[in-house]
């Protein structure tokens, strides 16, 4: 027997085999494990789906001046589930728990499904052609995509990105633009949902861990990303029109949802959730000066305000 390729093969097999998954059986993996388990017992025929409803709804006709306006739309919602797939690959590789690795390969399954499924309608519905995405959302997609941390995708995807693409679908749905969206974009607010979770539930883990500085950065990077969404629906903001939507309507929507998350995330921390007020005072500003660019705001004074709040606590 060759010793020494013996003993190479078990330092190997040390080094990508990880022994404690086996044992592992915290709170986190069982939450964890539950998002997983969920999202089986849920998985959806994407085509099965599309085709069904087509049938369906064969002698129907989207207004020919809505369109455009519903193309738009949902080729941010096309490229957005496309980088989601890949983001959700990479975070299942990187977790270190089997409970979030179960989630986030769950989640690879659903957004390459809400991207063939979408591409499906876009080709036979609405013959579209790919073109360029708006710059804002573009850069969103970048900043995400290319996250140097695992703390950063997940709070860029699962809590800033999945919020608005669930307040798109639902807002979509209620105008019901077409009645086969109507009934397929169900389908994806229901899988959207608990993608959220796993941000909430894993992303606690990671901020426990960071140093004042780096969850300043943090902080500051998600007020970045907040403040290109806002461009972002501003740059579909005709087209939401047209659809008979109200754009504020929609992003404060969104912005509800988004925080709720963050409340959630204290409540997981067992932490005040006035660490996110600053945050959330830019954003209410910057929403402010988006959709009323007339008004007198004075965004020092509520910034100065809330840091002042924080500390007297």
């Amino acid at each position: 027997m060759d010793l020494g390729r013996h003993v190479w093969s078990l330092v190997f097999i040390n080094m990508i085999i990880p022994y404690d998954f086996y044992y592992s059986d915290s709170n986190d993996n069982k939450n964890l494990d539950k998002v997983y388990h969920n999202g089986q017992m849920r998985i959806w025929d994407g085509k099965e789906v599309l085709t069904d409803l087509f049938a369906k709804y064969e002698n129907t006709e989207i207004d020919a001046d809505k369109k455009e306006s519903l193309t738009n739309i949902l080729s941010v919602i096309l490229w957005g589930e496309y980088i989601a797939w890949n983001v959700a690959s990479e975070m299942s590789a990187q977790f270190e728990q089997y409970g979030a690795k179960m989630a986030a390969v769950s989640q690879a399954h659903d957004e390459a499904r809400h991207f063939y499924v979408i591409r499906d309608y876009l080709r036979r519905r609405l013959n579209y052609t790919p073109s360029a995405i708006f710059a804002p959302v573009l850069f969103v997609l970048e900043e995400v995509s290319k996250a140097n941390s695992l703390a950063k995708k997940l709070l860029g995807m699962q809590l800033m990105v999945e919020p608005i693409a669930i307040t798109i679908f639902r807002f979509i749905r209620k105008s019901n633009v077409d009645p086969i969206l109507t009934e397929l974009l169900e389908y994806f607010e229901k899988d959207e949902a608990r993608h959220i979770a796993l941000g909430v539930k894993y992303l606690p883990n990671l901020i426990k861990e960071m140093g004042m500085l780096e969850l300043c950065l943090f902080l500051w990077w998600q007020i970045k990303l907040i403040n290109a969404e806002i461009k972002g629906l501003k740059a579909i903001e005709e087209d939401l029109i047209v659809l008979g939507l109200s754009p504020l309507e929609v992003f404060n929507f969104a912005e509800a949802k988004q925080f709720q998350c963050l409340k959630e995330i204290s409540r997981e921390m067992k932490i005040d959730e006035k660490l996110w007020v600053p945050v959330m005072k830019i954003v209410q500003f910057r929403k402010k000066m988006a959709f009323y660019p007339h008004a007198n705001h004075n965004l020092f004074k509520k910034i100065i305000n809330s840091i002042f709040e924080i500390i007297q606590d």
